[in-house]
């Protein structure tokens, strides 16, 4: 293992280093599955040699001389390939993946040591790659179908009949003393050529695919200090609003626009930490192509909504279950192609991957065309588990999510690519721990759908205040439904199923938060107070509160490690009076009063 201790001497510059080659490498992995698709194109070959050559400069630069070999070698075979001496074939693709993924493997040892976490025993083993690489540059595939090599500017005016052999030498010499100069512009300047001949050259030479950023690298603590500020600016303006609220009409006008201005700041700061899902979604690309192999399966992925954006740190958390998602549905969803095509299906089987906004939240759906969950074999299994009893009856929705128990598989056989079931409680927990929710629709023979509802950000929700009594409690705006003020004739009362209500012809059950939290109320009966219709994992209850204070962003503060697992409560916040009011958990409520 190659000596690195001196990184220690100016981490920064290492940490400026890591996330830019991280950039690279997810842009040459998207590249080389394009390349896959279209071998014979110069542009993607040009684009992912620009990145590597970048990479190999910088390795060079800090001394890290295993990144700099292995980016060296692939620097080469690209600059074979773009110059036409070399073929792409499914050999040199090959590859080129194992060239990325050993670059992956060498700066993840690199960030490690910035981390100050121990590696001695870690070995990254480059030998063969390089091996594969000189093997190939020493025998080429050339042939007629090889990608010729891209002609400059110079040569193109050459060919035209618009300048010389000669005037080209004597412009591309002047070109070395001004470095900084374009060629077209040396020839125009000159008069060796008109500007129009020029532009007209230009016309025919393929375009650089990499647009120029128009963005600032910014520390990730930097962002959330300046979240963190914005909402204790928001707290302390609810707490102003609430103090002045009695005043005069003028005073309730320069508040309503200074609550005005804070909002746009808000929304502003938490857009900083809004990063598309594109990268997330590439990996998921490369996912499915080596899975797929594996499985001896042709599986196509089709990606839609890639510039869907999400905070930063759900992003980084979502990666995991939707890896875990999409290898269950190549290999238990997704059919052998002999059992596709006897089944009258394509021989290809396709993953969807799609993401978008719906309602203040953000959506990411898995899709497959394979053979779809049997419900007789889930319920068979779960009560071959204990996981339910005999006797119970489960709609669609109850026996698909049977899935997300723990230990849960209905495979035959468990293989080294994924058993579902197993490890599908492990994407639930992850799924919720950033405050969202995954539900499963199923048919047998045509497919599977997984929907993950997320939302925007993981600091700020929208949160509707109610009273029960002396206490003021948060219930997230996207779980409620509507609020009523029910009849006398529509309450009723089951045995064993306790209060119900009649909503338009619903018979929902009925929760009293005064109960659950031992609060003497203003208002016992619900037909004096008001009933909130509230919605979880396609369940539905009434939940009886005193009365409704109005409808505010809250900041989320953490209730700390002591309070982590308080069933119905996800969190609190700092209210407008300065006293601290609980944010509910709806679905946890319903399984408290409910079960």
């Amino acid at each position: 293992m190659e000596d690195t201790s001196f990184l220690m001497d100016d981490p920064e510059i290492v940490k400026e280093f890591l996330t830019e080659s991280g950039d690279h490498l997810e842009d040459v992995e998207s590249q080389i599955l394009q390349l896959e698709e279209n071998p014979e194109n110069i542009d993607i070959i040009n684009t992912i040699f620009r990145p590597i050559h970048s990479m190999k400069g910088s390795a060079g630069f800090l001394g890290l001389k295993d990144l700099g070999t292995v980016s060296h070698e692939l620097e080469t075979l690209l600059d074979e390939a773009r110059k036409g001496n070399l073929k792409i074939t499914p050999q040199i693709i090959e590859i080129l993946y194992e060239g990325l993924d050993i670059l992956k493997k060498l700066r993840e040892l690199v960030a490690k040591k910035v981390e100050k976490i121990d590696v001695s025993g870690e070995l990254v083993d480059y030998d063969p790659v390089i091996i594969k690489i000189k093997a190939v540059l020493s025998h080429p595939e050339t042939t007629e179908s090889a990608p010729s090599k891209p002609l400059h500017l110079g040569e193109v005016l050459v060919e035209k009949g618009e300048i010389t052999e000669e005037d080209l030498d004597k412009v591309l010499e002047e070109q070395e003393k001004l470095q900084h100069k374009k060629l077209g512009e040396i020839i125009v300047e000159k008069g060796i050529a008109s500007k129009e001949s020029v532009d007209s050259a230009l016309k025919t030479l393929p375009v650089a695919t990499t647009p120029a950023s128009d963005t600032v690298k910014v520390d990730i603590q930097k962002i959330d200090s300046l979240v963190n500020l914005v909402g204790e600016l928001v707290i302390a303006n609810a707490l102003i609003k609430d103090i002045l609220e009695s005043t005069t009409n003028t005073s309730n006008k320069n508040i309503s626009h200074l609550g005005k201005i804070v909002k746009d700041i808000q929304d502003q700061v938490m857009s900083i930490r809004m990063v598309p899902i594109k990268p997330t979604f590439q990996k998921m690309s490369r996912l499915v192509r080596d899975v797929s192999k594996k499985a001896g399966k042709k599986v196509k992925l089709e990606v839609s909504g890639e510039e869907t954006e999400l905070d930063k740190s759900v992003i980084e958390a979502i990666g995991d279950p939707l890896v875990h998602i999409i290898r269950n549905s190549i290999d238990h969803g997704i059919e052998p192609e002999e059992e596709r095509i006897a089944a009258g299906k394509p021989a290809s089987g396709h993953v969807y991957l799609d993401a978008f906004h719906k309602g203040g939240s953000i959506l990411i759906e898995i899709k497959d065309d394979g053979r779809g969950l049997k419900k007789d074999k889930i319920l068979k299994k779960a009560i071959e588990k204990g996981i339910i009893n005999e006797n119970a009856t489960l709609n669609d929705q109850q026996i698909f999510g049977l899935i997300f128990a723990p230990g849960f598989s209905t495979a035959d056989k468990i293989t080294d690519i994924s058993g579902r079931g197993v490890g599908m409680d492990v994407v639930k927990k992850n799924i919720e721990r950033l405050r969202g929710k995954v539900d499963v629709f199923s048919e047998e023979e045509k497919g599977t759908k997984i929907s993950i509802k997320l939302p925007l950000t993981m600091a700020i929700i929208d949160g509707m205040i109610v009273q029960v009594g002396e206490q003021k409690y948060i219930i997230p705006m996207l779980s409620i439904e509507e609020s009523i003020r029910p009849k006398k004739e529509d309450m009723s009362t089951i045995q064993q199923r306790g209060e119900l209500i009649n909503v338009r012809g619903d018979v929902l059950p009925m929760v009293r938060l005064h109960q659950l939290y031992n609060v003497e109320p203003k208002k016992h009966d619900p037909w004096e107070a008001l009933i909130l219709i509230v919605e979880s994992e396609g369940q539905r209850c009434g939940i009886l509160v005193d009365d409704l204070i109005g409808q505010q962003q809250i900041v989320i503060k953490s209730l700390g490690e002591q309070f982590r697992n308080v069933k119905g409560v996800s969190g609190s916040a700092i209210l407008g009076d300065g006293r601290v009011g609980l944010i509910l958990d709806v679905g946890g409520i319903m399984n408290l009063a409910l079960n």
